[in-house]
């Protein structure tokens, strides 16, 4: 499976390849943003590619998810839910886990909290979301183990980093903890993440922690999974 995983920037490079129509996203299975990506942007890239959207938000996230429509319809999605896993050609994997192909994709959005801003959480809420999500795993693997499924490999995107791993010292930056617990429980084969930012993309931050590939998305990336290995290439340059 090859995946175009984004965050933080709307790359004007990106933009220049899609419509070029360059050879390395021909052959793209799926687009994942790590979030703090405009809306506008993820709907040139699921128009342009025409392949599947798996987001979350980022802590600058200021869209509504029906931003496009009129007063009314926007009233009764608020209702109705309606636009509350599904926006703009993409599903929102906060907190869920939807299968593609042969992985399980699961989602954690917003940052460490560090003042009044939406899509923020603090260590404790953000360790009852994943822990709700290690109880929803346990029970898709075994509904896979009772009907003698090949066991899905897991893929975890989210914005913020893992403690420990790629984050910063001030508390907006600073990683999760759970994600560690999670990471240690289950080994997915890849963790993207964004929020951390660099100037260069050749100063890619790429970690392998056990059996996972951590990923800093900042930017764009194209990641290649192929019978259990993990490609990432990490800069325009490599790319053209």
């Amino acid at each position: 499976m090859k995946i175009l995983a984004v965050s933080d920037k709307d790359d004007s490079k990106l933009q220049a390849c899609i419509l070029q129509n360059m050879k390395f996203l021909q052959d793209i299975d799926v687009i994942v943003s790590c979030g703090d990506i405009s809306s506008q942007y993820l709907e040139f890239l699921v128009d342009s590619l025409k392949k599947p959207l798996f987001f979350v938000k980022g802590n600058h996230q200021t869209f509504h998810p029906s931003g496009h429509k009129g007063y009314i319809e926007k009233f009764l999605s608020d209702i109705y839910e309606t636009d509350k896993h599904f926006n703009f050609g993409g599903i929102n994997l906060h907190a869920r886990a939807e299968i593609f192909q042969d992985y399980i994709f699961i989602g954690f959005e917003g940052s460490m909290k560090y003042n009044k801003g939406s899509f923020q959480y603090t260590q404790h809420e953000m360790t009852k979301i994943v822990k709700k999500m290690e109880n929803t795993i346990y029970f898709m693997q075994m509904k896979d183990l009772i009907l003698r499924r090949k066991k899905r490999k897991i893929i975890v995107v989210s914005h913020a980093p893992l403690a420990g791993i790629h984050d910063q010292k001030d508390l907006c930056h600073q990683g999760f903890a759970r994600f560690k617990n999670f990471l240690n429980k289950f080994k997915p084969i890849v963790w993207l993440h964004g929020h951390i930012h660099f100037n260069d993309q050749r100063n890619a931050q790429i970690t392998k922690v056990d059996e996972t590939l951590v990923v800093n998305t900042y930017g764009f990336h194209v990641i290649n999974i192929d019978n259990g290995k993990v490609d990432v290439i990490s800069n325009a340059k490599n790319l053209l």
